[in-house]
């Protein structure tokens, strides 16, 4: 039923914000807009089932016959446009797909805005209401036009017939009369029998229960809106009697009318008083219109994060994480400069070392050629990056592979790699050497041995790393003191210091073989894959999975900084082509998490790291979504859509994802930062990752199917998929505020550059 809470009307058009709870058999008598401001609806129009979720619009055609079902205290703004006997009827239009975010993006932000604002001009009137209110109708009609088009026949046929209709019709109008199945059917010229079977056939519900639920429906809103007694309710609704009504209605709704009516009305709010918007409905147009336009504003509305920042005070220092490139195919130097300039990447992994040695058993002894390794390794050096070697039982595994008759010579190999090393890179005593000891590939609780053994040829180096699982006890912070020290990284690639001996004692450690053997890191990464896996499945979001997944790289580094996490004691692997951050990932998921395609296309996650890499060394403000940044006088923001607002729509508390969607509150956040202390004449620059990016990108479908595209291919992709930007000037004196807002998934960097002008 309709449980209106808001009423405007007017001669041409009515608006309302209802609850609507259920609807059986409805028939719309007016062209109608829906738009779901909180919670969903589900309709079955005309033999098809649609869903409405938060923030979407739908329109309804007169003529159309719906049932709907809407979870409980939805809050639905409905706008009808009324045709009167002199006016010429709105021709249906086409629309199977509710407007949204995602679906007819231009459309949708035109007509939400109208709505809202048509519907705040009918509840506060002032001068000129009345025009504004005319113009606005005829504005929506205009969109309806432009953007969704008359529907053809074709898509009319599966509506009810023109008799049905007209049958439907003056059941609406008569439902208080004595109504028979014999008396409709004179009335109409047609055969009871024949009425009854196309009428049931048609809308799957008998005539006489069909004139039940229309009584039903009045009565629910004679029961909301006056306090007329029960007994006098139920013949004007067209029961014969009281006791009839109370059955019916307590068969329909589980209560009496008497219950029914005492519950609303402990239930009922006072929404609005004094001329301003109740905090309710404030709440509910807050993320639809921009929140001046309201009558009022709350600074406890959901869905808005509202700060004040004081620009001059820093709370620390801001530190980045330092990234390891992991490379899958051959790059150019150009592509190795591009990614230590945008994304501040130093270091460089070099893993699968024993491929690329060429080694060799002559007269008995080992020769070896470190040709294909020193290729790698001078276009790293050569564009200013650092290499950061891996030797991982994979190595052995290789080794092994090649048939040579017995251990010693695996070390014999590192022993002459050292040495090469030492002779021919006057820098390679600043590199990374990292030992993955541990068979992580197989249900194993084994070190591989030779590995290990290998560990003590590096021993003068500054920067050897092993790793463990989970941090050893004995390991301390960087900033630490620590005689004899090497480097540990656990499986979340927090590094720390050790003792050398401690280290090598720790690697026995049955604990640690213990994780190893469970494939308690493996699990972990099957469960990031069911994580996006969760986007994929859904019909409306598997578009914007690679967006999710930039959004969450952000949330992680953000919440370091909140942790009191030191950022810089991370080295984090970072796909750059599909590479595998480790060796146990599955090749799905290594594709999911690169910066890249295989033939150089940006993903999302290229642009969250270049964001993150932007941002300056002084930290003047942060939380959970939100990072500010300054130099001097210029600042950097960095803010991405709340994950407490997205985990509205994951499986938090272990529901169905669908039914999770929907409940979500708003596909938008709105950021309201005042920043004080600020002067002088600056450069405002927006940068945006959203939806709407994403969106563009499916003009590009017939890129998509090719196998191979060329240079100039790949630079218009990169060109249509980067963030949107936007500048301007200001000038600011003291105070200033920013108001944006960000969109689900969505990812939005500020540039406050002073200028001299």
């Amino acid at each position: 039923m309709l449980n209106k809470k808001e009423n405007g009307p007017d001669k041409i058009v009515q608006a309302a914000i209802e609850t609507i709870e259920e609807v059986d058999f409805l028939l719309i008598t007016q062209l109608t807009a829906w738009f779901v401001l909180s919670g969903y609806l589900e309709i079955m129009r005309n033999g098809s089932d649609i869903l409405i979720r938060t923030g979407d619009i739908f329109v309804l055609n007169k003529g159309d016959i719906v049932r709907v079902i809407g979870s409980e205290e939805n809050s639905t703004l409905t706008v009808k446009f009324l045709t009167g006997e002199y006016q010429e009827e709105f021709p249906p239009f086409k629309l199977n797909i509710p407007l949204s975010m995602v679906y007819k993006k231009d459309g949708y932000e035109l007509v939400k805005k109208g709505m809202a604002y048509l519907y705040l001009e009918m509840i506060y009137p002032g001068d000129g209401s009345d025009y504004m209110i005319e113009g606005y109708s005829k504005r929506l009609i205009g969109l309806f036009y432009r953007y969704l088009g008359a529907a053809d026949e074709k898509e009319q046929a599966h509506a009810a017939s023109d008799k049905v209709k007209e049958i439907v019709s003056y059941i609406n109008v008569n439902y208080a009369e004595k109504l028979s199945l014999d008396e409709i059917a004179e009335k109409f010229y047609s055969s009871k029998y024949y009425l009854a079977h196309s009428f049931k056939t048609q809308l799957g519900i008998s005539i006489g229960n069909y004139i039940k639920e229309v009584r039903l429906f009045h009565s629910f809103r004679m029961l909301e809106s006056t306090n007329n007694k029960i007994v006098t309710i139920a013949f004007e609704c067209g029961f014969p009697n009281a006791r009839s009504f109370n059955e019916a209605f307590k068969m329909r709704y589980n209560l009496t009318p008497a219950e029914f009516r005492e519950e609303r009305q402990n239930r009922a709010v006072q929404n609005h008083t004094d001329g301003t918007l109740s905090q309710d409905v404030v709440a509910l147009l807050s993320p639809y219109v921009p929140i001046g336009d309201l009558p009022t504003a709350s600074a406890s509305a959901p869905d808005r994060i509202e700060v004040k920042i004081d620009l001059h005070k820093t709370i620390g220092r801001h530190s980045k994480v330092n990234h390891v490139l992991k490379i899958k195919g051959e790059l150019t130097d150009s592509r190795l400069l591009e990614v230590r300039q945008r994304l501040g990447v130093k270091w460089v992994a070099v893993a699968h070392i024993f491929k690329k040695v060429d080694i060799q058993l002559i007269e008995g002894k080992l020769v070896c050629s470190f040709r294909e390794l020193d290729r790698k390794l001078k276009q790293i050096v050569s564009v200013g990056m650092v290499p950061y070697l891996q030797f991982q039982s994979i190595d052995f595994d290789d080794w092994e592979e090649r048939g040579f008759p017995n251990k010693k010579g695996f070390q014999t190999v590192l022993t002459e790699l050292s040495l090469h090393l030492q002779q021919n890179y006057g820098t390679s005593q600043d590199w990374m050497y990292e030992f993955r000891c541990f068979y992580e590939q197989q249900n194993s609780r084994e070190l591989c041995m030779p590995l290990v053994n290998a560990i003590s040829i590096f021993k003068g180096y500054l920067n050897v790393v092993i790793h463990f699982p989970m941090p050893p006890e004995d390991a301390v912070s960087l900033d630490m003191d620590c005689r004899n020290a090497v480097y540990c990284i656990d499986d979340w690639t927090h590094m720390r210091k050790i003792p050398l001996e401690a280290a090598l004692n720790y690697l026995f450690d049955e604990a640690f073989i213990r994780v190893i053997g469970s494939s308690t890191n493996m699990k972990a990464q099957d469960r990031i894959l069911d994580r996006m896996q969760i986007y994929e499945q859904d019909d409306d979001l598997h578009a914007y999975s690679e967006l999710a997944q930039a959004s969450a790289n952000i949330w992680q580094y953000i919440s370091l900084r909140n942790q009191n996490e030191i950022a810089g004691h991370y080295f984090s692997p970072l796909s750059l082509d599909s590479a595998k951050l480790f060796e146990y990932f599955p090749d799905e998921l290594a594709s999911k998490l690169s910066l890249c395609t295989l033939d150089g296309r940006y993903k999302d996650n290229w642009y969250a790291t270049e964001f993150v890499n932007r941002l300056f060394d002084e930290l003047v403000f942060q939380n959970k979504s939100c990072i500010v940044t300054k130099r001097q006088e210029n600042y950097r923001i960095l803010i991405v859509y709340p994950e407490e607002e997205l985990h509205l729509m994951i499986n938090q508390n272990q529901e169905p994802f669908k039914l999770v969607w929907h409940k979500a509150k708003s596909p938008y956040v709105y950021v309201n930062l005042e920043l004080t202390s600020l002067e002088g004449n600056y450069r405002l620059i927006k940068q945006r990752l959203t939806p709407e990016q994403v969106d563009q990108r499916l003009d590009l479908s017939e890129l998509r199917k090719c196998k191979k595209l060329s240079s100039e291919d790949i630079a218009y992709w990169n060109a249509i998929n980067r963030p949107s930007r936007s500048v301007e000037q200001l000038k600011i004196k003291g105070n200033h505020t920013l108001e944006f807002e960000v969109a689900l998934f969505g990812i939005v960097m500020i540039d406050l550059e002073k200028t001299n002008d």
